[in-house]
């Protein structure tokens, strides 16, 4: 008569099995047993060993994945490198309009530095000779008021700047607030200035 498990329908094989479980596998089985309130091991090995033969069988039928928790993981991935993208392609897109941008304003710097020059020589530095000023004057000229102007600009941009990172209330002073004779140009150019060319 062969031997049946209680209250099973189930045949017990007549070859005796025995095995050493690693240490973590013998815990989780203890408990296992204590949560079910179990008396043996054998019925909760058997059960356990069930479920990973059905779950096998169903992986080889194409029913189950290999591992849900690793196909979440997957996708999750797969969202990522999608946004990743995107943000990668927002990115060069606004470098594209950052460097259109950058053109025009070159443009613009350009243009109003050669009507101001063209304006000095056709129209002040002839006011200025007949004042018998040399041409090493008049040019200097220029140059200090074409340095002033850069003071300017950059002193704003400073503020500007700062005023963006939350660094604002450093009182700069531009030389349009100041004295012809407190103006003090700094001939040396400033690394932290924002240069445009």
């Amino acid at each position: 008569m062969p031997n049946k498990a209680p209250g099973s329908k189930r045949t017990l094989a007549k070859k005796v099995t025995s095995f050493n479980m690693y240490l973590d596998q013998a815990t989780q089985i203890q408990a296992i047993m204590e949560a079910t309130g179990a008396d043996k091991d054998a019925p909760v090995l058997r059960t356990l060993l069930d479920e990973a033969l059905a779950n096998r069988r169903r992986r080889a039928a194409g029913m189950d994945s290999p591992d849900k928790a690793d196909n979440g993981t997957a996708q999750a991935i797969e969202r990522l490198q999608t946004l990743i993208l995107k943000a990668i392609a927002l990115g060069e897109k606004s470098l594209r309009i950052d460097g259109f941008n950058l053109q025009l304003l070159q443009e613009t710097f350009a243009e109003a530095h050669g009507a101001r020059k063209l304006v000095w020589t056709d129209l002040t530095a002839a006011v200025l000779r007949e004042q018998g000023i040399t041409p090493e004057g008049i040019a200097a000229r220029f140059d200090l008021q074409t340095l002033e102007a850069r003071e300017t600009a950059y002193g704003m941009a400073r503020s500007i700047m700062q005023a963006s990172s939350g660094e604002a209330g450093h009182d700069i002073v531009s030389s349009s607030s100041r004295s012809p004779d407190e103006v003090d140009v700094d001939l040396e150019v400033d690394d932290n200035q924002p240069m445009l060319f």
